[in-house]
């Protein structure tokens, strides 16, 4: 059943990562931003379905740890932040002195310009991390039969996540691309994927007290009748009143024109009737924009 979860999710999020449009007349372009509409749809997926579940038994893994443990984890998370701090301002030092030798000569490749004193900075934080993470697994093992039976007890959510994860994968995804998914090498299945999650290190250095994700702005967009007709009924709700901005994109992410711009909508559901009888067969792309973010999805005119 583990193999079975993994394998699915590997063969989705490869798909993510290969989506192109198979027509466009920038083809590195087109790939980047049909790639990017995919991820999006993820990871707004993940936040509001896989999350929450994470979390919940996150903290009832909480209850289970002995106090030394905890006080050990809260250490290793600061040591881990701190790393990232310094790998973050590191590497912005290494673009800011890119940028200025680009400015008078021809740029080269961000690993070729490197010197090897920042290489060998790069190389001692990579050691530190994995030194605290081999702190952190340690830790982990010894709660390795109380994070499994939590991990056991959300198998139906893992398997529905990978089903949908699959669907969003395969509707941003060539045939070819679809094909080419059944013959993933076994690597691929090591990599990515909800199943991160559930890791032992990576679930045991989970914070249960980080603050939830806000509210989203928007919940349950859809398009229909999809595939749509000339007059079709855009239906969203509003969770925050304030500016909604709704525009139509084709299949490579570029706005074709806007549906509609409100300064202030309340909060509720909302029908917008949308006119599409001059758009050609194809794939397209509808993209809400709140204050608060933007959800875009994908909908069919044959």
């Amino acid at each position: 059943m583990k193999s079975t979860f993994t394998n699915t999710l590997a063969a989705a999020l490869l798909l993510l990562a290969t989506a192109t449009a198979t027509l466009a007349q920038k083809p590195h372009e087109a790939h980047q931003k049909t790639g990017h509409l995919a991820r999006t749809e993820v990871k707004a997926y993940v936040e509001q379905n896989v999350l929450p579940v994470v979390r919940q038994q996150r903290q009832k893994l909480e209850t289970q740890l002995a106090s030394t443990d905890k006080a050990q984890l809260a250490t290793y998370r600061t040591q881990l932040k701190d790393v990232r701090q310094r790998s973050q301002a590191l590497r912005q030092s290494f673009r800011t002195s890119q940028s200025a030798a680009s400015a008078s000569s021809e740029p080269a490749s961000p690993r070729a310009s490197l010197t090897e004193e920042q290489r060998q900075q790069l190389r001692q934080l990579h050691t530190e991390t994995r030194a605290i993470m081999q702190n952190v697994t340690q830790l982990a093992q010894k709660y390795a039969t109380n994070i499994s039976q939590l991990t056991q007890e959300v198998q139906p959510q893992k398997e529905k996540w990978a089903s949908d994860i699959q669907a969003i994968a395969a509707k941003n995804a060539t045939p070819e691309q679809q094909q080419n998914s059944s013959r993933l090498p076994g690597r691929m299945q090591r990599h990515h994927g909800t199943g991160r999650f559930f890791r032992p290190a990576a679930f045991l250095l989970l914070d249960p007290g980080t603050p939830t994700a806000a509210e989203p702005a928007l919940r349950g967009t859809s398009l229909y009748p999809n595939p749509v007709v000339a007059t079709s009924q855009l239906e969203y709700s509003v969770t925050k009143a304030g500016p909604v901005t709704v525009e139509l994109l084709d299949g490579r992410g570029n706005i074709l024109r806007t549906l509609a711009q409100e300064p202030k909508q309340e909060k509720g559901t909302h029908v917008l009737p949308v006119t599409l009888g001059d758009l050609a067969a194809g794939t397209y792309y509808y993209k809400i924009t709140t204050r608060t973010g933007s959800e875009t999805k994908r909908f069919v005119k044959e």
